[in-house]
């Protein structure tokens, strides 16, 4: 047995390190998180609620940044850090997914180990350093801890359902249903602790940023007609068996197993019967938002626990069958997620970028630097992950409506100087007949920075 966990944990690991850092996923909400991880530790203020958004429409959780805040510390605050927390809390989450099986159907742990080592949304959710993916971690730990009759765990795993909350507002769906399926007072108790840092900001800062926005939080412009809710409900169901079964050629066969199943329990498994409608009823909420993956990770938990709850005769096996597919799906599928544009993730173009704008601002001793990504396939002209990470460095650019007064442009892209003339840009305005101040290729890829100055 310890040879197939030491083997299990090893493939773990390098499907959640393997090219972590040109395959990771690091936009602007992951630079951002990275800045206020950085003001956290210099600042050394402890918040439980903050940073509030730049439209000043929502309040963010701080939990995510001091779980990651470590790792940040550790790597210097390079963003190789903050996703090599995301790791940790990956194999953390792994390891949790594999005693809650062990602890509802201790038969299947193998079965449950190779799910939880090879399964896709489980990888990238430890490859990908964004707030609602560490939510996993605590949904899992308290579906480990539930059941227990003792009163300080029972308040404790109240607690660690609420603070899943913290990371995405889809999470009190769940968080809510368990209250209603365990009937205990205590498990709500711990739920309403782990709120209370939001509750008290919304009563001293009305009309609330917290509660509001957790109720009309990206809502589409839904119709509230019967058979729009049944067709968008029929789309969402369609996506999650996407996600779940991921191989095209599975997705069918899985799809009439999952009904089959659902059947069955309906008739035959009251145990089973309980958990799927648990994770039914957090799927149904979707119907009011776009298909997004991280919208799906609430309902993961409770669909591992009720796919490893014990059943009988046609029951098991058709569970046993489903396990087998997902794994096969995301065997044949698992190289293809590891190629994405080098723009999304390749944090050789960050830190080299960033190295080379900061060399040249500090050497040229320039005040009035702007910057730019243009002629490339990066689809944000801001370049705002490289301006935060400058920041981390104590480089502040001018902003980017500010083009007009500045006096230096570095651009970051893929074209040489004459193709980045031509580009009609309206960044390049001021600085297309500028003099040529420099270009440098970023080590390691197709990538360069040019500078052109303004006079």
């Amino acid at each position: 047995m310890k040879i197939k966990i030491v083997i299990f944990l090893g493939l773990a690991l390098f499907l959640r390190l393997f090219l972590l850092d040109v395959s990771t996923h690091f936009l602007s909400d992951e630079s951002r998180d990275l800045v206020n991880i950085h003001q956290i530790w210099v600042e050394k203020k402890v918040t439980l609620v903050g940073p509030i958004s730049d439209d000043r429409s929502h309040v963010y959780s701080s939990l995510t940044y001091y779980m990651l805040l470590p790792f940040a510390i550790g790597w210097n605050f390079d963003p190789l850090g903050t996703v090599v927390g995301a790791a940790f809390w990956g194999i953390l989450t792994w390891f949790l997914m594999i005693k809650m099986i062990q602890k509802y159907h201790p038969n299947w742990w193998l079965l449950g180990m190779g799910l939880a080592t090879i399964w896709w949304p489980l990888i990238s959710t430890s490859r990908w350093p964004w707030n609602p993916n560490l939510l996993l971690f605590w949904l899992f730990l308290g579906l480990f801890l539930n059941g227990s009759k003792n009163q300080i765990v029972r308040i404790a795993t109240g607690l660690v359902f609420g603070l899943a909350i913290h990371h995405h507002y889809l999470a009190i769906i769940p968080a809510a249903l368990m209250i209603i399926k365990q009937r205990d007072w205590l498990l709500a108790l711990g739920i309403a602790i782990a709120l209370c840092p939001f509750i008290i900001f919304d009563l001293r800062h009305p009309p609330g940023i917290f509660i509001s926005r957790m109720i009309d939080y990206n809502q589409g412009a839904v119709k509230l007609d019967l058979g729009n809710q049944i067709f968008k409900f029929k789309e969402i169901f369609a996506y999650l068996m996407e996600q779940i079964f991921q191989q095209k050629a599975i997705i069918l066969i899985g799809t009439m197993i999952t009904l089959g199943l659902s059947v069955w329990d309906v008739f035959k498994n009251s145990s089973a019967r309980g958990w799927l409608i648990m994770w039914l009823l957090t799927l149904v909420p979707l119907i009011f938002y776009s298909k997004q993956s991280h919208y799906l990770l609430p309902i993961l938990p409770f669909f591992v626990l009720w796919l490893f709850s014990k059943r009988e005769f046609v029951g098991e096996k058709l569970a046993k069958s489903m396990v087998i597919l997902i794994i096969i799906g995301s065997v044949f599928n698992i190289a293809s997620h590891y190629q994405q544009p080098d723009w999304m993730g390749d944090l050789r173009v960050l830190r080299g970028g960033t190295k080379i704008i900061k060399e040249q601002i500090e050497s040229q001793k320039l005040v009035n630097a702007n910057l730019a990504v243009l002629a490339s396939p990066d689809i944000y002209p801001s370049g705002k992950k490289f301006r935060d990470l400058l920041l981390v460095n104590n480089i502040r650019l001018k902003m980017y409506e500010e083009y007009e007064t500045s006096d230096n442009l570095f651009i970051i892209t893929m074209a040489d100087e004459p193709t980045l003339r031509k580009d009609p840009a309206a960044e390049l305005a001021y600085f297309k007949n500028g003099p040529f101040a420099g270009l440098w290729q970023i080590p390691g890829t197709k990538w360069k920075v040019i500078q052109l100055n303004r006079y």
